[in-house]
């Protein structure tokens, strides 16, 4: 029985471990991954049976692609039917017809792992592609649809093109860029509408008035490909902005809602600016502890509107991110299989520390239900029992 037993002590011994090793990962979390783990989890919840999240094409991209700048696998993402958020999206690209569309479809397939079910390949050449021969890229370098019934130029087509070629390894067209930089606005942010009648972008050639959802994704796009000539303009106009509770409306009046506070949240953050230090606090508020206030106080995870009576899976579907301090469209490598499910972790409530900086996502999966570290540590010692059983007798036995 020596060798069992010894053989069964080491098992144990490294099972216990293992747990030990999950249970303190787990612990350690910040408080605002567990309450991305739980947005997280509510977006699940809110698969249909047809693989959609509010039967929406736009708001399923969006959760696929904040499950995966979670570190989780977004083929988890199933309705109670067993049907896959891949099954939706790929029985849906018939509904594309814009390049932001298209933009939105290749970065879903970029942060799911290029999976094969959802393949945007061909996507991202049409993306590319002239605009006269099918395509959406214009022959001065903006991205649309060559009919302006369907699509004229604007930034949240450009800025999601300009995120889907790099997120993709994709070269940027000449002046993909230029057509975002021309579109701010003399205070600083940036409108929906882009002039691109000309041949290359003039120094001008914002069509609109500023809002936060555009400069925000804006400056995301220009982050991403490091360019920072915008930057201390599109502060000012986002302090201007910013309202006495912390958060942000879409423009410069009105009420805060969680939506724009998490597209200006990632804004700041693809800029290097930290959205929890004291230039973006407002008595003892800030961008993140404002969108926590909207937080279901029911528990379910979801965030609501302002003006709706429950949360929703639009509402929801990029807090995620922006609790755990991470830009549109990361890309951050999935691990095959993780997913936010196998988390208990109790949610926080209340807003988190206006003091609070840096929150990181831990590896995929390595959350337990909060008993790992006692499991752990009784299977260390049962291991521990078996290997000092089979120590003593060997030493007490005769050949």
């Amino acid at each position: 029985m020596r060798r069992p037993c010894a053989a069964v002590g080491a098992t144990l011994t490294a099972l216990g471990m293992t747990a030990l090793f999950v249970a303190t990962t787990a612990f350690a979390a910040t408080p605002a991954t567990s309450r991305a783990n739980a947005a997280l989890r509510y977006l699940y919840g809110q698969v249909g049976r047809n693989g959609s999240i509010a039967s929406s094409v736009g708001t399923t991209e969006d959760t696929v692609i904040s499950v995966a700048d979670g570190g989780y696998d977004p083929a988890t993402l199933k309705g109670a039917s067993g049907t896959s958020t891949y099954h939706y999206l790929s029985g849906h690209t018939s509904t594309i017809t814009t390049a932001g569309g298209a933009a939105k479809y290749v970065l879903a397939w970029v942060a799911a792992g290029k999976a094969a079910a959802i393949d945007a390949s061909a996507w991202l050449t049409k993306l590319n592609a002239p605009a006269s021969g099918g395509g959406f890229l214009q022959p001065n370098g903006a991205f649309h649809n060559a009919n302006p019934t369907v699509e004229t130029a604007n930034v949240f087509s450009q800025s999601l093109a300009v995120l889907a070629d790099l997120a993709s390894g994709h070269s940027l067209p000449a002046h993909a860029t230029g057509w975002l930089r021309c579109a701010q606005r003399p205070g600083g942010g940036f409108g929906y509408a882009i002039s691109d009648a000309a041949a290359t972008p003039p120094v001008f050639c914002g069509d609109t008035s500023s809002d936060t959802n555009d400069t925000g994704i804006v400056m995301q796009a220009l982050g991403k490909a490091g360019v920072v000539t915008a930057t201390p303009a599109v502060k000012a106009y986002l302090h201007s902005a910013q309202q006495a509770d912390g958060g942000f409306s879409f423009g410069t009046i009105g009420s805060s809602d969680p939506d724009s506070d998490a597209i200006v949240i990632q804004a700041l953050v693809a800029i290097g600016a930290d959205p929890t230090a004291a230039p973006w606090r407002k008595g003892g508020a800030n961008p993140l502890t404002n969108m926590e206030a909207f937080a279901d106080p029911h528990g379910s995870g979801g965030y609501i509107f302002p003006g709706n009576t429950g949360p929703d899976g639009f509402t929801t579907a990029a807090i995620p991110q922006a609790l755990v301090l991470k830009p549109y469209g990361a890309a951050t490598a999935v691990a095959a299989g993780a997913s936010p499910l196998a988390i208990h972790t109790p949610s926080p409530t209340g807003a988190v520390s206006a003091a609070s900086t840096g929150p990181t996502v831990p590896s995929a999966g390595s959350g337990v239900d909060g008993g790992g570290l006692p499991w752990g540590l009784l299977l260390l010692a049962l291991g521990g029992a078996c290997i000092g059983a089979t120590l003593r007798r060997s030493r007490s036995s005769v050949p």
